[in-house]
C-alpha cells in the first residue's frame, strides 16, 4: 500500500510607493521649484515550500523525507527626486541712476518688441541696442553677432557695456547693479530687468 501527502504553502507580499515633498530652488529665470520626491520601498518574500512525503513499502517498513523550509527575502529601497514645473517670477527693477540708465529708460518707454523691427515704436534686442548707443554718440552693427566681434570683451562691466547671452542670440545694455534695459520678447516687451533674468548663460561684457 503506497500513501503520498503533499504540501504547499505560498506567502508573498509586495509593498508600496509613498511620495514625500522636499524643497529645493532652481536658477534659471527666476524660478522656484519645489522638486518631489518620490521614495518607493519594495519588499518581496519569496514563496515557503513545505514538503512532507511519507511513503510506505511493501514490507511495511517506512521511509520518511522532510525537505527544508527555504526562504529568500528582497529589499530594496530607492529615492527619486523630479523638479516640478518652473514657475516664472516677474522681473525685479532697482533704481540705477546714470546717464546709461536714462537713455536706455527713455528711449525703450513706450516700445514694443517685434523680431527683425528698428523704427521709432518697435525693436528687438539688438536694434535697441544700436538705438541706445547712438543716442550716446556710439554706431555699432545691427545684428548681436556683428555687435560681439565690433566690441572689446571686458571683466569689470560699466554702464553703457552690451552683456550678450545664450551663444550671441540676445544682447542687452547693462545699466549698472546686476541691471540691463533690453528687448526680450512680445511678452516681456523692453524694459529693465536683472542680468540673471534671462534663462541660459551670459556670454560677456562687451566695451565699444
Amino acid at each position: 500500500m503506497k500513501k503520498t501527502l503533499l504540501t504547499l504553502t505560498t506567502v508573498a507580499s509586495v509593498a508600496t510607493l509613498v511620495p514625500t515633498n522636499s524643497a529645493d530652488a532652481a536658477a534659471h529665470l527666476r524660478t522656484d521649484v519645489q522638486p518631489t520626491s518620490y521614495s518607493a520601498h519594495n519588499t518581496y518574500q519569496a514563496p515557503t515550500y513545505n514538503y512532507n512525503q511519507t511513503t510506505t513499502a511493501t514490507n511495511n517498513s517506512y521511509t520518511s523525507y522532510t525537505a527544508p523550509t527555504t526562504t529568500v527575502a528582497y529589499d530594496a529601497t530607492s529615492t527619486y527626486e523630479a523638479a516640478a514645473p518652473a514657475v516664472q517670477k516677474a522681473p525685479t527693477s532697482v533704481a540705477v541712476n546714470n546717464d546709461v540708465a536714462s537713455v536706455a529708460l527713455s528711449i525703450a518707454a513706450g516700445k514694443s518688441y517685434v523680431f527683425g523691427a528698428n523704427s521709432a515704436s518697435a525693436v528687438d534686442c539688438s536694434s535697441f541696442a544700436q538705438q541706445v548707443l547712438a543716442a550716446m554718440g556710439k554706431s555699432i552693427p545691427r545684428t548681436t553677432y556683428a555687435q560681439a566681434a565690433a566690441g572689446t570683451p571686458v571683466s569689470n562691466p560699466q554702464p553703457g557695456d552690451l552683456v550678450f547671452f545664450n551663444n550671441f542670440s540676445h544682447v542687452g545694455v547693462y545699466i549698472g547693479g546686476g541691471q540691463m534695459v533690453d528687448a526680450l520678447n512680445p511678452a516681456d516687451g523692453v524694459g529693465q530687468r536683472p542680468v540673471s533674468y534671462i534663462s541660459g548663460s551670459v556670454d560677456g561684457y562687451y566695451r565699444f
